[in-house]
C-alpha cells in the first residue's frame, strides 16, 4: 500500500470492519499493480463522510444509484462504499466473482463468498450469482464482460456469454459516457482485434454501429486478400495503441459499403441541371456535368452495388449513339471512388451516439481529428502513387514531399507534426492491412515513411526559427490592413517552408509576392 492508504485504513481500521474490494484485490492475486482502490465499510456514508473531513481529508459524495465517497490525494483515489447485510449479500450486487474477493483490512485474511479466487485461477469469467440479472442490473457489463476476457485472456461461463447475447438491447437504457468510456478501454488493449470479434459475437455492433457491420462479406478490389472486415480488424490490429488511431482505423472505410461499385458504360442523353443529372433511369454522379446537359454522351463509371440506379464517372465523352444502352465492362475493376470522404460523412452521423470528447482528449477538437484522419487516409497513397509504383521522378520528389509534409501538418495556425505523425501511422495500418505486396512495394513505402517524417521534422523547427519582424514593419509601410494581413502572411510562409533559400526579411521577396497578391 502507498503511504495515504496506510494512514486512512489504520485510522478506519480502528473504527468499524472495512474490506478491499474489486480490482484491486483481483490484480493483487494475479500479481499486476493496482489502478483502482475500492472499500466497503459497515460504517454508514454519511457517518464516513463526517470522518474523513476530521482527518483532514476532503471527501466527495459520487454516484445516483449506488452511491459512494470518494477521497482523493496527489493522484491516488479512494472509492468507499457500504456494506449492506453481509459479505455475501454484497458480493451479489457486483458483476464478476473475480471483482468479489474481499480483504480483511483489519486481520489481512482474503474473504471469497462466490469462489473469485477459484475462477482467478482457472482463467473463468463468471457473473456473480445470476447473469441475466447482473446484466439487467447494469447492461454495462456486457461490455465489461468483453475487456475482462481480452485483457486477462479468461473464457466465459457458457451462461453468462449467452445471456450477454440475449440481453444486448438493454444497452439502449445506459448512459452514453459509460459506454464510451469502456469502448475506448477495450480500444487499447494489446489484443484489440479478439475484442472487436467478442463484441461482434454478442451482436454490438449489429445493434449499435451497423454501419461497421455491413463490411462483413464486402468484397474488395484485387489489391485486397481479405473481404472489407477482415482487412479493418487487420487495420485496427496493426495500429499502435492510441484511442485516436484505433477508432480511425476501425472506422476508416466504413464508407466502402455505400461506394462499392463495378466499371461499366453507359449510353444516352444526359438531362438535369444543378446536382442532378441523369440518363434515362440512371442518376449520374460526377464533377461539371452542366457542360454536357442536353447532349448525346458515353460514360465510363462505376456503378454502386447497394445503389444501382446510381453511376459515378470516371471519364465522359460525346457519343455518336442515340439511343439509351448499358453495359458492364468485362472483367471490369472493382471500385470504392471517394469512400474516405463518404466514411467521414458517416462517422460525422455516428459521434452523437457517442461521447469521443471524453476519451480522444481536447473537447470537439478530439473528434475532429478523428475526422480529419479518416478523410484523408488515402491522401498518401494517392499523393505518391507514381513513386508506389516505382516510377519515381527524383528530382521533383523532394519538393513534393516537402510540401505534402506541409499540407497535411499545417492547421492554419500551427505546424502539427502530431497528426502528420498520426497519418502516416494509419497509412502504414492501412498499406499493409491484409494487402497483396512485394518486397519491393515494402521497400518504397519505408523509404517514403522516412522521407515525410524528415520534412516534417525540417518544417517544424524552420517554424519555429522564422523571424517576422522585418515582415511586419513591411505590412505597415504597405498599409496592410484586415483579413489580407493573415492571407499575405499565409502566402508568405508557405514560400519560406518550402523553400529554405526563401526568408521572411527578403525584401525583394516580399515585394515580389505583395504586387502578385494585390492583382489577385
Amino acid at each position: 500500500m502507498t503511504p495515504f492508504q496506510k494512514e486512512l485504513f489504520s485510522r478506519l481500521s480502528e473504527i468499524t470492519r472495512a474490506f478491499l474490494i474489486g480490482g484491486a484485490v483481483r490484480d493483487q492475486i494475479l500479481n499486476l499493480k493496482a489502478k483502482d482502490v475500492d472499500v466497503v465499510t459497515e460504517l454508514g456514508l454519511d457517518e464516513l463522510e463526517q470522518l474523513l473531513e476530521q482527518w483532514g481529508y476532503r471527501p466527495f459524495r459520487i454516484g445516483a444509484k449506488f452511491q459512494t465517497v470518494s477521497v482523493f490525494h496527489e493522484g491516488e483515489r479512494i472509492d468507499f462504499a457500504e456494506l449492506i447485510h453481509d459479505l455475501e449479500t454484497d458480493a451479489l450486487r457486483r458483476d464478476f466473482t473475480i471483482n468479489a474477493i474481499y480483504f480483511d483490512i483489519q486481520s489481512k485474511e482474503w474473504v471469497d463468498p462466490l469462489g473469485g479466487i477459484k475462477d482467478l485461477r482457472e482463467k473463468c469469467l463468471r457473473a456473480c450469482g445470476s447473469p441475466v440479472d447482473r446484466i439487467k442490473e447494469d447492461p454495462l457489463r456486457i461490455i465489461r464482460m468483453v475487456r475482462f476476457k481480452v485483457k486477462y485472456q479468461f473464457d466465459i461461463d457458457e451462461e453468462l456469454l449467452q445471456a450477454a447475447r440475449t440481453s444486448i438491447g438493454l444497452l439502449d437504457d445506459v448512459a452514453s459516457e459509460r459506454i464510451t468510456e469502456e469502448l475506448g478501454r477495450i480500444m487499447v488493449l494489446e489484443d484489440v482485434e479478439e475484442a472487436v470479434r467478442l463484441l461482434d459475437d454478442i451482436g454490438y455492433w449489429q445493434a449499435y454501429l451497423p454501419e461497421f457491420a455491413r463490411l462483413k462479406g464486402l468484397v474488395q478490389n484485387q489489391y485486397h486478400s481479405k473481404d472489407a472486415w477482415e482487412h479493418t480488424l487487420h487495420v485496427v490490429r496493426n495500429t499502435p495503441p492510441k484511442i485516436l488511431l484505433r477508432f480511425a482505423g476501425l472506422f476508416h472505410d466504413l464508407g466502402k459499403w455505400e461506394t462499392a461499385s463495378r466499371e461499366c458504360y453507359v449510353w444516352g442523353k444526359l438531362e438535369g441541371s444543378g446536382r442532378d443529372y441523369h440518363l434515362e433511369k440512371f442518376e449520374i454522379l460526377g464533377k461539371n456535368l452542366q457542360r454536357w446537359r442536353g447532349q448525346y454522351v458515353e460514360v465510363h463509371g462505376a456503378r454502386l452495388d447497394h445503389y444501382p440506379e446510381k453511376i459515378q464517372v470516371k471519364h465522359i465523352r460525346q457519343s455518336s449513339m442515340r439511343k439509351n444502352s448499358f453495359e458492364w465492362v468485362v472483367d471490369g475493376k472493382r471500385h470504392f471512388l471517394g469512400h474516405e470522404k463518404e466514411s467521414a460523412r458517416l462517422v460525422q452521423r455516428i459521434l452523437p451516439r457517442f461521447r469521443f470528447p471524453m476519451i480522444l482528449g481536447a473537447g470537439p477538437s478530439g473528434e475532429k481529428e478523428l475526422l480529419w484522419l479518416i478523410e484523408n487516409h488515402m491522401s498518401v497513397t494517392l499523393a505518391f502513387m507514381s513513386e508506389l509504383r516505382g516510377e519515381s521522378n527524383v528530382n521533383q520528389l523532394h519538393h513534393k514531399i516537402r510540401r505534402f509534409a506541409w499540407e497535411k501538418g499545417w492547421d492554419g495556425r500551427e505546424y502539427q507534426k502530431e497528426r502528420l505523425l498520426n497519418l502516416l501511422e494509419l497509412w502504414r495500418a492501412d498499406f499493409f492491412g491484409g494487402k497483396q505486396r512485394t518486397l519491393q512495394d515494402e521497400l518504397i513505402f519505408e523509404k517514403l515513411q522516412k522521407d515525410i517524417i524528415t520534412a516534417a521534422q525540417f518544417l517544424e523547427k524552420r517554424k519555429q526559427e522564422l523571424n517576422w519582424e522585418v515582415f511586419e514593419n513591411f505590412l505597415r509601410e504597405k498599409n496592410v490592413k484586415g483579413k489580407d494581413i493573415g492571407e499575405f502572411k499565409e502566402i508568405i510562409l508557405e514560400t519560406v517552408m518550402l523553400n529554405e533559400k526563401n526568408q521572411p526579411e527578403n525584401l525583394a521577396l516580399l515585394e515580389k509576392e505583395y504586387q502578385k497578391f494585390r492583382r489577385r
